[in-house]
């Protein structure tokens, strides 16, 4: 046996936050991906490795309550690396037990090299951890159960989302993982918990460049912070929910019609909104780095934010000209 999973990146485009509070989203894959590839274990011991998070080879048994159990002893700080790993490891060998599926000893090989820059091993910010995830499940599903049928999207998809939300705490919306499952460029929504999602298309003549800001964010505490803004401030917080709401709304639709000049001008008034975040968080969500970078596309006539929950990370340039993105 000798299974291999390959999940791609993602990049919001539109409604950073706003998604949290049920608003429509745009988010679109990479071509960086999440590799995994699973192996029979011949000594009858699981075995991971993760070269590219500085993980050596360790070994690992499942004891009779479904808990990893490392053979190796090894620095807390190369555990912390692997928690992620331990939770959906766990979270997905529980779910095939109750299916009577009980999973072979395997040796897991993870590679995520492709979301740091390459020289320094910087965090590039695409989504690794939800890209992981979706890999890591499609391989122990594909792994273990007798009819490959059994392996549809919507089986990993849930099981995603459930061990995601398990290792992160139960926040976020679920639209890296939704996006590593179905790739491609994606309308998300989630409300009362109720996902939905549409597959579009690129607009033709709209061109577009992604644009790292020299520095990676660790966004630990972000969503915290909204939540305590609208705990704090619920009238301002809701007013300003509603303006991202309004303004990704309308940038999508016009994205899926094809009005190039309304989506550049909604997607340069939601870099504004998410400005405002700012002040009214007390985080960079768009930092000095991102301010610079919008300064200089604005002068050239190109419109430009940051992706996600922001504090670094990458941007998005949008223009309808190739000429002025270069």
């Amino acid at each position: 046996m000798n299974i291999s999973t390959r999940t791609p990146g993602k990049l919001i485009i539109l409604g950073e936050y706003a998604v949290l509070e049920g608003a429509p989203s745009l988010v679109a894959s990479t071509n960086r991906f999440a590799n995994a590839i699973f192996k029979k274990s011949e000594d009858g011991v699981f075995k991971i490795k993760a070269p590219s998070i500085n993980v050596p080879l360790l070994k690992f048994l499942m004891d009779d309550d479904g808990k990893v159990k490392f053979i190796d002893k090894s620095f807390e700080k190369v555990m912390e690396k692997l928690s992620l790993f331990v939770a959906i490891f766990e979270h997905t060998a529980r779910k095939l037990t109750e299916k009577g599926i009980k999973i072979p000893p395997l040796e897991i090989f993870l590679d995520t090299y492709d979301f740091y820059y390459t020289k320094s091993l910087l965090k590039l910010g695409l989504g690794s951890s939800a890209a992981v995830t979706v890999s890591l499940i499609t391989g122990l599903l594909s792994a273990n159960l007798v009819d490959p049928n059994e392996v549809s999207r919507e089986t990993i998809l849930k099981l995603a989302i459930d061990s995601h939300k398990k290792a992160q705490g139960n926040i976020g919306s679920g639209i890296d993982i939704v996006t590593a499952v179905y790739g491609g460029i994606l309308k998300y929504q989630i409300k009362d918990n109720e996902i939905s999602f549409k597959q579009l298309k690129m607009p033709e003549n709209l061109y577009y460049l992604t644009v790292w800001s020299g520095k990676s964010a660790s966004t630990t505490g972000y969503v915290k912070k909204f939540y305590d803004y609208k705990k704090d401030s619920p009238k301002e917080f809701k007013t300003l929910v509603q303006r991202m709401t309004d303004t990704s709304s309308e940038g999508i639709e016009a994205f899926e019609n094809q009005d190039l000049d309304r989506f550049l001008a909604k997607y340069d008034e939601y870099y504004h909104l998410l400005k405002s975040l700012n002040h009214n968080l007390s985080i960079p969500v768009i930092t000095n780095e991102h301010s610079l970078i919008h300064d200089i596309c604005h002068k050239n006539g190109v419109v430009y934010k940051s992706s996600g929950a922001g504090g670094g990370d990458l941007g998005i340039a949008f223009s309808t000209s190739k000429d002025k993105l270069e």
